[in-house]
């Protein structure tokens, strides 16, 4: 006769914030509404639940008879519910007062909604740091489960892991619970038999054991075929059957499975996330050394080859895309600052009085902490403009409120690369100026709350080399984690391009004769001016080189960029100012570029094209109520071209629009020790913005 087991579920559902709104309807559609459909319809299935807050926000606006539904499911004791970080942050990546706050707005919402309040925690991507425990017990929780990952790299056993165990630190403790990659890749991805087959197996292993699952809800309905395959095909249904034909599988909740089991003792676990995320936190070359590695491996230790292997840590992300770091750093620079005021409640994470403008800022802030656009894997992550431009109409909103209300400059190095930068601000706008290459790395328009400078470099992937042998089709109901697909030709050839610097704007290079020197790099010499900002470099290879930011315009409405070329010698050539900006739709008819008060020909962002004598440039969205104006007191010959990047989802590789290159050439003759100049103008303007058909809908 089989021993008994414990089967213990996690489920997890998320939709980040900026996700589009038809995004989360597939989803509830395909994924979140017929599997709650399925736990009606089977009672006997007892597991926990996760529902990040974005979604729940979502849910509660368009589909509130789904929270009622599950209401009456935690009612019944057949759903315990999993609190988090409301708007799913990485909680090492915050600062502590937004950890506590960001669970305890979580634990309330569902005291509010559900009727109870969480004892258990999805940890986001299960990124864990050793002094996550005293954060977690101080916030209230009970209990959080990680990957069996980080038991092995604590020198555990994998035979030893199918119980719960203790972790503490400053003797605060929490329990843990460890999920199980096997498990994880046989649902739904194998027959339910074999799933059955494993727990047969771990229940012969010893008395009292626990099995947990905890993985995403999208497996269920969103990933490639999934939808077919738990619905149509009924896995779902047969694999509730095979449960419940098999009585010595004793399906409890996390919290009943702990009141149930003794704990297996103290364990200390190290910075760990799941296996696949510490693989894509490396660079590319390590990446393939891993992978190598493990296939050397496999023949001798089989699937444990990869518990031999570490990974990166997710942190790494921030070092591999400066993108990520920089709206990261700007986080907790908002963070501290919000947190700074006198009256604020450091342990409850609230103002101590009622302070709705403040409040709004912190929510700003909470949103802007959503973990997706700060890494990049299998899913798009970082890579996807939209869900970036999202997190920075957030954290511009909050970094609003907290700006002076005058024109001002403060210095340090915010995104922490060891060049220094000032940030230059008015009211109406925000200008993030890097010492390296004297770059303009960000540039936002605080009324419509947006980021021109919001691009995307080309650089190599680890799944880029892939890319060549990848199929259009197939792979449908597998894990998304094994086959790579295209969803059109000539990615692999695209993929190929690489940048050389990061795409920022007022890169400068320098042309005479064959020589070419770029600035892109170069450390500029620093200094404040009243408002304004002035960078230099010496001549050498090229002339010496200044820079002047500051406010210009009409109640200083815009940015305002002068130039400075001198040398102590005759000197003729060209001087190319490459500006990017983050423009993210690549042909839209209300979306355009404008060339001397004129649509441009061909208009739209992503074409490529060449305009000569230019003093006048905009960049137009009519749908989002916003342009740029980009006026220059010379004329330049303008070139113009699409910026697009190779990224990898859960459907398979894609193209994905991140901006617009445009480079301002200018031919340039220096007379010995007399400047040469030219000043650019950059005037963010809000529009009336067009309502549409969807719109309407959406208001509706």
């Amino acid at each position: 006769m089989t021993r008994p087991v414990t089967l213990t579920l996690v489920v997890h559902d998320h939709q980040p914030v900026g996700n589009f709104d038809g995004v989360f309807q597939q989803a509830f559609a395909d994924a979140y509404a017929p599997f709650l459909a399925f736990l009606e319809r089977r009672p006997a299935l007892r597991l926990a639940m996760h529902h990040s807050g974005p979604l729940l926000q979502w849910i509660a606006l368009h589909h509130p008879e789904y929270l009622r539904a599950l209401r009456a499911l935690v009612d019944r004791g057949q759903v315990e519910l999993w609190g988090g970080g409301f708007f799913e942050p990485i909680l090492p990546a915050i600062p502590e007062v937004d950890r506590r706050g960001q669970i305890r707005a979580m634990a309330d919402w569902l005291e509010l909604e559900m009727g109870r309040r969480p004892s258990g925690l999805w940890l986001a991507e299960r990124v864990w740091e050793p002094g996550l425990a005293s954060s977690l017990a101080a916030a209230g929780v009970a209990c959080t489960a990680v990957d069996d990952a980080h038991f092995i790299a604590a020198g555990l056993e994998r035979d030893a892991l199918w119980g719960h165990f203790i972790t503490e630190d400053q003797c605060r403790s929490i329990t843990v619970l460890p999920i199980h990659r096997e498990l994880r890749y046989l649902i739904p991805f194998g027959e339910p038999d074999d799933v059955i087959a494993v727990l047969r197996r771990v229940a012969d292993g010893g008395e009292g054991r626990i099995a947990v699952l905890g993985d995403d809800g999208e497996k269920f309905g969103v990933w490639p075929g999934t939808h077919a395959l738990c619905y149509e095909k009924r896995w779902l249904d047969r694999f509730a059957d095979a449960l419940e034909a098999n009585p010595w599988i004793e399906l409890r909740t996390p919290a009943e499975a702990i009141a149930h089991h003794p704990s297996r003792g103290l364990v200390y676990l190290p910075t760990a996330s799941y296996h696949e995320m510490e693989e894509w936190a490396l660079p590319p070359a390590a990446q393939e050394r891993h992978a190598r590695a493990a296939a050397r491996l496999e023949p001798e230790f089989g699937e444990g080859a990869r518990d031999l292997l570490r990974g990166g840590l997710w942190r790494n992300f921030q070092a591999r895309y400066p993108e990520a770091n920089r709206l990261h750093k700007r986080m907790l620079i908002a963070s501290r600052k919000l947190w700074e005021r006198p009256d604020t409640d450091l342990e409850r994470g609230a103002a101590a009085e009622d302070d709705r403008a403040w409040r709004e800022a912190r929510t700003r802030l909470w949103r802007a902490q959503c973990n997706c656009p700060y890494w990049h894997g299998v899913f798009g992550g970082l890579y996807l403009p939209h869900l970036r431009a999202a997190l920075y109409r957030e954290l511009i909103a909050a970094e609003t409120y907290l700006a002076a209300k005058k024109p001002a400059v403060e210095r340090g190095d915010f995104d922490m690369d060891g060049a220094g930068d000032a940030l230059l601000e008015t009211p109406r706008w925000a200008a993030w100026i890097s010492e390296r290459g004297a770059r303009l790395w960000a540039f936002d328009d605080r009324a419509t709350l947006w980021n021109y400078g919001d691009t995307l470099a080309r650089r190599p992937e680890a799944y880029h080399g892939r890319l060549r042998d990848a199929g259009t089709s197939g792979a449908e109901g597998k894990s998304i984690h094994e086959a790579v697909r295209v969803k059109e030709p000539g990615l692999a050839e695209l993929a190929e391009r690489h940048d050389p610097h990061g795409r920022d704007a007022f890169v400068d290079a320098w042309r005479e004769g064959d020589a070419h020197h770029a600035w892109a790099e170069t450390r500029f010499a620093a200094t404040v001016d009243g408002a304004a900002v002035v960078l230099a470099a010496p001549e050498g290879d090229a002339p010496a080189l200044a820079k002047r930011y500051a406010p210009g315009g009409a109640g200083d409405a815009a940015l305002d960029i002068e130039y400075a070329l001198t040398s102590s010698r005759a000197r003729r050539g060209e001087l190319t100012v490459e500006i990017n900006l983050g423009l993210h739709v690549p042909q839209a008819d209300d979306r355009f570029v404008e060339v001397e008060g004129a649509p441009a020909e061909p208009p739209h962002w992503a074409a490529t094209a060449t305009h000569a004598q230019v003093t006048r440039s905009a960049y137009v969205d009519r749908w989002a109520g916003r342009r740029l104006d980009i006026t220059i007191d010379r004329p330049a010959t303008l070139t113009r071209a699409p910026i697009e990047t190779v990224s990898l989802s859960e459907a398979g590789a894609e193209r994905v629009f991140q901006g617009i290159e445009a480079r301002y050439a200018f031919a340039v003759a220096l007379e010995p020790a007399k400047p040469w100049r030219v000043r650019f103008r950059l005037a963010p303007a809000a529009l009336e913005r067009r309502v549409t058909d969807l719109d309407r809908g959406a208001a509706s």
